[in-house]
């Protein structure tokens, strides 16, 4: 969850990384990853304030997704 009320969620079996509005759970955007993110997404603060979203998608685990991959993706937010 972000403070300007933003949940991200990756941790499905289609291999997407969604953003929700906090309050209402309307989803607001979505990104299909080449490897289901079955992790956390992290949040962090750039130098110049811009926030971003991290997360990880290596595919396979116990929710038998494809596996393959190693990938760190990284999104910026809006100002």
């Amino acid at each position: 969850m972000t403070a300007s009320g933003l949940t991200f969620i990756a941790g499905t079996d289609d291999a997407r990384l969604r953003a929700f509005d906090s309050r209402t759970g309307k989803e607001l955007w979505t990104y299909k990853l080449d490897h289901s993110a079955h992790a956390t997404p992290i949040t962090y603060r750039g130098k110049d304030g811009r926030q971003f979203v991290a997360i990880v998608a290596t595919g396979g685990s116990y929710l038998n997704s494809p596996g393959g991959g190693d990938s760190l993706l990284v999104f910026a937010l809006p100002k």
